[in-house]
């Protein structure tokens, strides 16, 4: 339940630094995205006992295949962010 709340904070922040070009919000998209498809997982097949496919596994597949395609984009869309310590 913290990890899920953590995540009011930390999606807007990592919306606002990508939204200034900062790699760092790349980079907490990448770690947000990764551990929100892991949390997920686990609340979908661990907790979850349900047989089956299930909206929730659905969810847990689409935010799984966003941090796959994030994760690899990244390399592609960092020359266009600011690193940190450069001015601008």
């Amino acid at each position: 339940m913290v990890y899920f709340t953590s995540l009011t904070v930390f999606d807007p922040l990592a919306a606002l630094l990508l939204a200034m070009r900062r790699i760092e919000g790349l980079l907490l998209g990448c770690a947000l995205l990764a551990s929100d498809a892991a949390a997920n997982g686990y609340a979908n097949y661990v907790l979850d006992t349900t047989p089956g496919i299930t909206p929730g596994r659905i969810g847990q597949a689409v935010v799984t295949a966003l941090a796959v395609a994030l994760i690899a984009a990244a390399p592609k869309a960092a020359p266009w962010l600011h690193s940190p310590g450069c001015a601008g």
